[in-house]
């Protein structure tokens, strides 16, 4: 490595890679049978390089059976024969499944006959799972919407709106008509009223509702409420606005993962409070419950700002779980009731 020039070796960047456990190569060389492993590999494995031989057919039957068909076999590299990058799921010795990327690549001798075969491997199973996350959530938005026409959508600081398939759908607006006003939903004669309100609450950061008429495709008209909450990061700062659209007089719970933690951020000590007295609890209750300390609902009452977000939400869900019901009014109001 010569830091002069910051040329690097490549086995200086192999290292660097395989060091986060998602990463390992393999090498195979037929004339000897001679198999070598990176430490990578025995990581993703799950493998102890001390006690493990390193070995194709070793690599190939952790696979599991119903995924090994779309895996070389040692027959097949040895004939020349590589089936292309493949995602291929690995049953670990600890009992882990895990996801992998593998593809490999034949070396061939100057007379065109296969000498010896390399891999790489990465571990997508993190991807993999936010990957099956997102279909489940994008089927669960789905079926919200053809049963109630509920949908969610979202807007940064500069209010730029990124909307949901569903809202072209429910509107009979373009992508593109939609992307040059997002208030061209709202029909003409409310539009400007809904606008100003709307920039008014964000300027201010509050979370707000309102209640428009808006375009539905067909031609027709219909009154919606949309709910807007404020995401902030930890410095309380707004990085995102989570909006939630319902027909009026729907009752579907606004249960949008980014809109309830919006809404938990905008919940305070007064709401706190009134939750405690509808179910008759002390501080100490509402401590005990959710297994927090004294100090911390106190600070949590009192709105001290540097309260760690995750005592707020382990109090607001177990409140929740005892029936009380936080909802977004008119005018930007959380009301607490009890279910």
């Amino acid at each position: 490595m010569n830091l002069e020039s910051l040329d690097f070796a490549s086995p200086y960047f192999l290292n660097l890679i395989e060091s986060q456990c998602v990463a390992g190569t393999w090498g195979w060389r037929f004339a000897d049978n001679h198999h070598v492993w990176s430490t990578g590999l025995f990581r993703v494995l799950g493998l102890d390089p001390q006690t493990t031989r390193p070995g194709y057919d070793r690599l190939h039957g952790l696979i599991l059976p119903q995924d090994r068909e779309r895996v070389e076999t040692g027959a097949d590299l040895i004939r020349g024969v590589t089936l292309g990058q493949q995602s291929v799921r690995l049953l670990r010795p600890d009992g882990a499944i895990r996801v992998l990327s593998a593809r490999s690549e034949i070396y061939l001798a100057p007379d065109g006959r296969p000498r010896g075969a390399a891999g790489v491997v990465l571990d997508v199973t993190d991807q993999e799972r936010l990957q099956q996350a997102r279909q489940a959530e994008q089927r669960r938005r789905r079926a919200l919407f053809q049963q109630t026409r509920t949908l969610a959508f979202s807007s940064d600081p500069e209010r730029r709106f990124t909307f949901p398939q569903e809202a072209f759908e429910l509107t009979g607006l373009s992508p593109d008509e939609i992307a040059a006003d997002a208030f061209r939903t709202i029909l003409g004669e409310e539009r400007e009223h809904w606008r100003d309100v709307s920039i008014a609450a964000q300027s201010d950061g509050l979370a707000h509702r309102l209640t428009p008429l808006l375009h539905i495709a067909g031609g027709n008209r219909e009154r919606f409420e949309v709910f807007t909450v404020p995401l902030r990061d930890a410095a309380g700062v707004v990085v995102d606005w989570s909006s939630l659209t319902r027909p009026i007089g729907s009752h579907t719970p606004l249960a949008s993962d980014q809109f309830r933690e919006g809404l938990e951020q905008a919940i305070d000590g007064r709401h706190l409070r009134a939750a405690r007295a509808l179910l008759d609890w002390s501080m100490t209750d509402l401590a005990r419950a959710p297994g927090l300390s004294l100090s911390t609902v106190k600070r949590m009452e009192e709105n001290v700002a540097a309260i760690a977000q995750r005592s707020r939400h382990r109090a607001v869900d177990t409140l929740r779980g005892f029936g009380i019901r936080f909802s977004l009014m008119e005018g930007g109001i959380i009301g607490v009731g009890l279910r």
